[in-house]
């Protein structure tokens, strides 16, 4: 029987879990089991043996064909999703059921969608289920968790869901990697009126149920609450608003907005309880055109922090005023305006022109006459008579960017530089006939003007300038000759304009990149090809890299698996002619959470070098990081200090045999740490103070209190100076150039910057640095000398080459998907980084003598906002807090992309880019100042690292990093049901530097965003982490997307109409179903009933751009280039 057992189990191997999994590996007998099964295989363990007499069958049943009994008397919608390619002709035909996914959509008499089906799409080839009901108003009052399904009836309607999708989560515990939940669903509670407005907001988990008295609630009841009401003119309540106007130069609210002229909603998070009074309520104030007039955070129950909203009499914003303004009235002149207001200033077309970010100098705008944004200029540039440029083609995509320099007396204020577009004769766009564009669009030489390209973009073709100096096209890889629309080239400068860098995309017939051929700083060359399943997701990536021309080439083969429905599930490593490692193998749970990761394998997945095993509690939030070098628990309302809204109340951690540590965490009511503390040896602490703004105004690290003090009498959020503590007896003092940055830091570190405002170089006693970026922001090279030791570090997507004083330039590290490669005379040793829940890296491993065995060369631990204290040192790994490269001659500071974060004083020394998405906090705080929840994935805005949970809206960003430039690309909603295309195939026409998208979700107050670099266009994002799985309700028609885009940034934002509102508006005028209440054909506005809802509908009148209008939710753009008319934007979508 035993020789039998081993016959059947040579070459199946995996790592696993229990009987009826993927894979199944047994260690020992239990001594009653008379069978085993798994669907792939089976591995004895060294060890396992079963007694004699007893006879054992093992069962390896394999990947079973695609089987959907759909239930015909429902309603239903079948969706087929080909992940190989099928002949129309054999649709019919029964297939593995990795060929293709279904899901099926059961709807009620109404259309209504009551269960989603997602066929067989757990990693037991079980169905996912998503539940969904109604109550008598057709309101959904409970969102239920997805489940997977134990019965066999795949595809078909589950009557007896509701009940199973319980069981799952609490009686059966079919899954033990699923968390145990009492209550698998989000309940909401409405009001009993026509508004349908929500009054709690429950999650899943018992302690999240609504209660009848939501005040009361301890552990459990712990909701959301919404609460609704107008102010008041009373000045004894709390219901106060300051009634702001515009005037010449400024603003001032000598008076209060009359009774009843305001709607107020206040939201009380999952903390609140009664006895907090207002504590931790916000208030927001909107009128009666929806714009919001104030937002109110209560500190304590006496102390509130105002945000005001001041608006023209045109409606345009024009100055925020944060909390840590107090008086009534604010000038344009004084030292408060400067130090903490925005403003804004617009031209009489209403195009925001000038704006202005607290402790920055104002900013510049120029449009052409298609109002797109053709220059932009911030204060430091004014000094240099210099101008940021934009230009475009006739489809508004961007052909380039640059620097203008015009030193002409006649010609230096922003009114001056305006009129000088205007009279242009040029061409609004540019048409590229030939190699390259034309010089005859704005901006163009002349007397006294200088036009320095940094970017070209070209599109289309490939005949552009130096295309064939990269060699000729590629084939064998599928490249496809369709490339209309498509970016096909990229030249990108140094960041002075010097030299150039050339990369040249091919797609394939699905506008995929297959290759991209660059040119690096060095003189040598990237060629990264790539190849796909059908079903899209990238199967190998091959990066080819030379350091000179004709130099010896270094290899790096990247081969990705996926399982039957596209989760990641395999990566593959090989560097040149090394043994290709399994650098890491994924599993999931019932319901797609990320489960266990094996990391390193050189025998093909038989044996991993460390396992890493992940839980989740009810919320879906990370409970649990452990692994036999380092194991972290997180808590939140189970212990500590309870949190119930996310905030992390302890953590716990090991590092192999140690001593178990805590980090305990204390919260004010705003969620800014006010204290982390940590148990055992060695201990770390930091105690904290805020003002009004965020700023730190104390913080006392392991019992040294070091004061912080700010500019303009702490009218700022300028850092002046430290004293104190860990600063010493002498104060530490700081000085900013016209942008905010900080030109002297804590150390005396004198630092210059590039137009990116990203550090240039650095330079005190006894050491210089200096740094070399492209045009994008990217950096290239890195100079230092210290103490007479000079080092130079190049960057090559993701290579980095090491060269001391007059040695030899040899590549030092190679980073990878789970950590690094390091050099060893040319063979790369492979590093693995442990990480915490924030990306900290907290260990790095490489192997040890065996298969299974790990060497940890370098352990830290970190204080709450991020200085490292080591404990194993040795590694060379410098990218540590947050995954971010750590700058050790500069005192230790990060470089995060965007700007640099110091983590010893818990600032950046830079303002925020998107600091006016932030306006009631400093624009230099770190994570919202709760840095053991937030993240800044890279340096532009905070990021929640609570992911899970049902995904309710999507909010695609896009970034130019060389403009300044912020997109919204659009809104999505997200059901839970299988089906990725909807995120990851979308494809915006204008290009951009970085994507970014914002999950929201149900019973959540927080927000989780993932960025990546577009590849092939693709917006490249994996939801892998979430329980929920992606499909998207609506999509946006990407051909007319940037008909909708305002290429200007922040402030402008672009408004979309949704897709069921245009459609709506578009239906009842053709079927004549609306109602004219008025037209204005001066102001190009029309005001329609349609569907007893009344809106104004703005003419445009203009193709390629649409104004900040801040209009309220129920009013629609059109596009009109004549008079006033009843037609929605994009009407063809």
């Amino acid at each position: 029987m035993k020789r039998l057992l081993n016959l059947i189990l040579l070459g199946s191997v995996s790592l696993c879990s229990h009987a009826q999994d993927v894979d199944l590996e047994l260690s020992s007998y239990n001594g009653t089991a008379t069978s085993y099964s798994a669907l792939n295989s089976i591995t004895l363990k060294p060890g396992f043996h079963i007694p004699s007499g007893k006879n054992v069958h093992l069962f390896v049943q394999g990947s079973p064909n695609v089987v959907s009994g759909l239930t015909a008397s429902q309603n239903y919608v079948l969706t087929r999703t080909f992940r190989k390619p099928v002949k129309v002709a054999d649709l019919s035909l029964i297939r593995p059921i990795g060929d293709e996914n279904r899901t099926v959509q059961y709807l009620d008499g109404l259309g209504r969608a009551v269960q989603t089906v997602a066929v067989m799409a757990s990693p037991t080839y079980k169905d996912i289920v998503q539940h969904i009901e109604y109550d008598g108003l057709g309101r959904q009052t409970r969102r239920y968790l997805p489940y997977a399904e134990q019965s066999s009836d795949n595809g078909s309607f589950k009557a007896a869901a509701r009940t199973n999708q319980g069981n799952f989560y609490k009686s059966t515990r079919w899954d033990a990697h699923v968390a145990e939940i009492d209550s698998p669903f989000a309940v909401t509670v409405f009001d009993n009126s026509p508004l349908n407005r929500v009054l709690q907001q429950g999650a899943p988990g018992l302690p999240w149920q609504p209660v009848a008295v939501r005040g009361t609630a301890t552990t459990t009841g712990r909701t959301v609450v919404s609460e609704y009401g107008t102010n008041s003119s009373v000045s004894t309540t709390r219901d106060t608003v300051r009634l702001w106007a515009v005037s010449s130069g400024g603003a001032s609210a000598p008076s209060l907005y009359p009774t009843g002229k305001l709607y107020r909603t206040t939201v009380k998070d999952e903390n609140w309880v009664s006895s907090n009074g207002r504590a931790g309520t916000i208030d927001e104030y909107r009128d009666f055109q929806d714009r919001v007039v104030l937002k109110r955070v209560w500190e304590t129950s006496s102390k509130f922090l105002d945000t005001y909203y001041v608006y023209d009499d045109l409606g345009d914003l024009r100055y925020v005023v944060p909390p840590g303004i107090k008086g009534t009235s604010i000038a344009e002149s004084s030292a408060n305006f400067a130090e903490l207001v925005y403003g804004y200033r617009y031209d009489d077309r209403r195009r925001l022109v000038e704006k202005k970010v607290p402790g920055k100098g104002w900013e510049y705008i120029v449009y052409n006459r298609n109002d797109q944004p053709v220059l932009s200029q911030d204060a430091m540039q004014r000094t240099r008579k210099e101008w940021s440029y934009t230009k475009y083609d006739a489809f508004g995509r961007v052909t380039s960017t640059g620097l203008y320099i015009n030193t002409n007396t006649a010609q230096v204020s922003r009114a001056q530089v305006q009129a000088v577009v205007d009279v242009h004769t040029g061409p609004l766009w540019e048409t590229r006939s030939g190699a390259d564009y034309p010089t005859t669009t704005f901006p163009t030489t002349g007397t006294g003007i200088t036009v320095k390209p940094l970017v070209v973009n070209y599109y289309d073709r490939y005949d552009f300038t130096g295309a064939t100096t990269l060699g000729p096209p590629p084939t064998g890889i599928g490249r496809s000759d369709k490339t209309r629309t498509l970016l096909t080239g990229m030249r990108v400068y140094r960041e002075d304009g010097s030299t150039s860098l050339l990369t040249i995309n091919y797609y394939d017939d699905r506008a995929r990149l297959v290759q991209a051929v660059s040119e690096n700083h060095l003189g040598g060359t990237d060629v990264v090809t790539n190849s796909y399943l059908f079903s899209g997701e990238v199967e190998t990536s091959r990066h080819v890299h030379r350091a000179s021309a004709g130099g010896a080439a270094t290899t790096l083969l990247t081969t990705s698996s996926y399982d039957h429905v596209g989760r990641p599930l395999q990566t593959r490593k090989k560097v040149n002619s090394q043994v290709e490692v399994v650098l890491s193998n994924n599993e999931y749970n019932q319901i797609g959470q990320l489960r266990r990761k094996g990391l390193h394998s050189e025998n093909n997945g038989t044996n991993y070098m460390t396992i890493v095993d992940y839980d989740y509690n009810e919320r879906g939030w990370g409970k649990r990081i452990a692994s036999k070098e380092l194991a972290i628990t997180l808590n939140y309302q189970d212990a500590g200090t309870v949190q119930y809204n996310g905030n992390i109340s302890r953590q716990q951690w090991r590092h192999g045999s140690d001593a178990l540590s805590t980090f305990s965490y204390g919260y004010d009511r705003l969620n800014r740490l006010t204290n982390g503390t940590s148990s055992g040896a060695p201990g770390m602490s930091e105690v904290l103070d805020y003002d009004d703004m965020g700023n730190i105004k104390s913080l006392n690290r392991d019992g040294q209190a070091t004061t912080y003090s700010y500019l303009n009498s702490g009218r700022s959020n300028r850092l002046d100076r430290l004293t104190g503590g860990f600063i010493g007896s002498t104060p530490k003092v700081y000085s900013y150039d016209l942008n905010g940055n900080a030109t002297v830091d804590r150390l005396g570190t004198a630092f210059s910057y590039n137009h990116l405002n990203l550090p240039k170089t650095a330079s005190r006693t006894g050491v210089s640095v200096s740094y070399g970026y492209d045009a994008l922001g990217t950096k290239l090279q890195k100079y230092s000398d210290v103490g007479g030791i000079r080092t130079t570090r190049d960057y090559i997507r993701g290579i980095e080459y090491k060269k001391e004083e007059t040695g030899f330039q040899v590549i030092d590290l190679i980073l990878t998907e789970e950590g690094y490669l390091q050099n060893s005379s040319g063979t790369y040793i492979f590093h693995y980084n442990l990480t915490d829940h924030l990306g900290n890296v907290r260990a790095v491993i490489r192997k040890g003598s065996t298969e299974t065995a790990s060497v940890i060369v370098q352990k830290q631990d970190y204080y709450p906002f991020g200085k490292t204290k080591a404990i194993v040192t040795g590694g060379i790994n410098r990218y540590l807090y947050n995954g971010k490269e750590k700058q050790e001659e500069l005192g230790d500071q990060l470089d995060y992309g965007a700007r640099f974060y110091d983590a010893e004083v818990g600032r950046w020394n830079v303002v925020d880019p998107l600091a006016d998405e932030f306006e009631n906090l400093s624009p230099y705080n770190y994570g919202m100042n709760n840095p053991i929840l937030m993240i800044d994935p890279d340096g532009m805005a905070p990021d929640s690292t609570l992911i899970g949970g049902i995904i309710e809206t999507i909010t695609v960003w896009g970034n130019k990093k060389a403009s300044g430039t912020f997109l919204n690309i659009g809104l999505f909603s997200a059901a839970n049901v299988y089906g990725d295309e909807g995120l990851n195939k979308l494809r915006p026409e204008t290009n951009f530097d970085v994507l970014t998208a914002y999950f929201t979700y149900v019973g959540k107050v927080v927000t989780h965003s993932q960025s990546g670099k577009p590849e092939g266009g693709k917006v490249p994002f994996k939801n892998n982490m979430s329980r929920s799985i992606l499909k998207f309700a609506s999509r946006v028609s990407t051909q007319k997307m940037t008909r909708h885009i305002k290429a200007s940034a922040p402030n402008n934002k672009s408004y979309f109409d949704k897709i069921e509102d245009a459609q709506s508006v578009l239906d009842a005028y053709n079927t004549g179903n609306y109602r004219l209440i008025s037209e204005n054909v001066s102001q190009n506005t029309v005001v329609i009933q349609v569907k007893h809802v009344t809106g104004t509908f703005i003419n445009v009148g203009n193709p390629n751009g649409l104004p900040d209008l801040k209009m309220p939710s129920q009013k629609f753009m059109i596009h009109s280039t004549s008079a006033p008319k009843v037609v929605p934007v994009n009407p063809n979508k």
